[in-house]
């Protein structure tokens, strides 16, 4: 008994055989004629011996050569390569169905061979391992069928034994020769990126929250809709897609590529040290006025109160400064200074600067040591900066110094 799938396949074939024929002012005389030229030419053995002699204008592959150019003719190619866990994506490693190109009045041979029978397995799949099963399907005396079956299997086997100069080609240097290397797209594995693609966006769950968000009062759901942004379809063959291979014409000549662009960053306006505050964050050009106003007062070689004030506002502006650049980085995420990036930064840098820490900043007898610190380092730092930016430095002083120390005692709480 012939297999239901390949029944209802002749069946299909008739149908469209008889929508072509028969119109609306077709006489009965006519389509009595065309429903008995349809039953004949696809009738079982009919339909074989057809078939099987126009299977040769086929060819399993691949990696159409169409797919680079259109008017490209070259062999077959049929990659056949072990499975392995090497994390590439190449043929071998997805699993993907063979392609066809070839004539395209002769792909319905194609989706012939590639029907399924009951037991799982395509009629091609049976034609290659010489069944009992394919034999009592189709019916003929042995020397028929080994014919038939030898016709078909010709769609594994390419008339063409060449490359194409239409192909690009890349030299590729061996020892002191070379190999010329044509590319070649898998077209396997470029529908599975689509269909899979496709499965992703265009999911029931994707449905089902879409849906809920287009009405008027959404409901309170669970879920998240999932989306592949930066796609780009790319189209083989134009008008004639069913020209470049079988799995194009599939899909209409349109795939997809994804965006291969670099992730589009967040700039932070503040980046925490990854070694040390002083050295990494403050640049002296920030405070260069402020050095410049510190040595106008210096030069002033005044010691009185207005002269003592002026200075003190200088120093007190630059540490407001830097308070507003320690709290930027405070604004980064917290914790930010777990990370492996940043585990060269000191730990009183890392409670200063971390908004983790911020209990041990606020508690008085915990904060002692990082204070003290940060109020030594921009003295330090604002000392020899100083002396770096100003030529003439030999009117800072010991006791300038000192004042210097001490008023960021007097003002920790600018550096808390």
């Amino acid at each position: 008994m012939l297999d239901k799938a390949i029944t209802a396949f002749l069946e299909n074939k008739k149908q469209d055989y008889l929508k072509k024929r028969v119109k609306g002012n077709t006489s009965e005389e006519d389509k009595l004629s065309f429903r008995q030229e349809a039953q004949e030419k696809y009738a079982i053995e009919s339909w074989l011996i057809d078939a099987s002699q126009r299977a040769k204008q086929l060819s399993l592959t691949s990696h159409p050569a169409k797919f680079v150019h259109p008017n490209a003719k070259a062999s077959s190619i049929i990659a056949d390569r072990k499975k392995e866990n090497d994390g590439l994506l190449r043929s071998g490693n997805v699993a993907v169905e063979l392609d066809v190109f070839g004539n395209a009045a002769a792909l319905d041979v194609e989706k012939f061979l590639r029907i399924e029978l009951q037991d799982k397995k395509t009629v091609l799949q049976h034609l290659e391992e010489n069944t009992e099963t394919i034999k009592q399907q189709f019916a003929i005396h042995e020397a028929s069928f080994k014919e038939i079956r030898e016709g078909f299997l010709k769609i594994r086997h390419s008339d063409l034994d060449q490359t194409s100069e239409k192909l690009k080609q890349v030299y590729f240097p061996v020892d002191d020769d070379y190999h010329l290397l044509s590319v070649l797209n898998a077209s396997g594995i470029i529908y599975k990126l689509k269909q899979k693609t496709n499965d992703l966006r265009f999911s029931e769950e994707n449905k089902r929250l879409r849906d809920e968000l287009k009405k008027a009062k959404p409901a309170q759901t669970k879920g998240e809709i999932t989306e592949i942004y930066g796609l780009t379809a790319v189209g083989y063959g134009g008008t004639q897609a069913q020209n470049i291979s079988t799995l194009n014409a599939q899909n209409g000549g349109v795939s997809y590529l994804l965006s291969s662009m670099p992730p589009q960053l967040e700039k932070r306006q503040t980046q925490p040290p990854k070694n040390d505050f002083f050295e990494n964050c403050l640049w002296a050009g920030l405070f260069k006025s402020d050095f410049e106003q510190f040595h106008k007062v210096l030069s002033w070689r005044k010691n009185n109160k207005d002269i003592r004030d002026k200075r003190d506002d200088i120093v007190l502006n630059s540490i407001t400064k830097v308070k507003r650049l320690v709290e930027n980085i405070r604004d980064i995420n917290t914790g930010w200074s777990d990370s492996e990036t940043y585990e060269g930064v000191v730990r009183w840098q890392k409670i200063w600067l971390d908004e983790k820490y911020a209990d041990i900043r606020t508690d008085d007898q915990q904060n002692h040591d990082y204070l003290t610190n940060a109020q030594s380092y921009f003295a330090n730092w604002f000392i020899g900066n100083y002396k770096q930016v100003t030529k003439d430095n030999k009117l800072l002083g010991d006791d300038d110094i000192d004042h210097i120390k001490s008023l960021l005692e007097q003002e920790q709480a600018l550096l808390k």
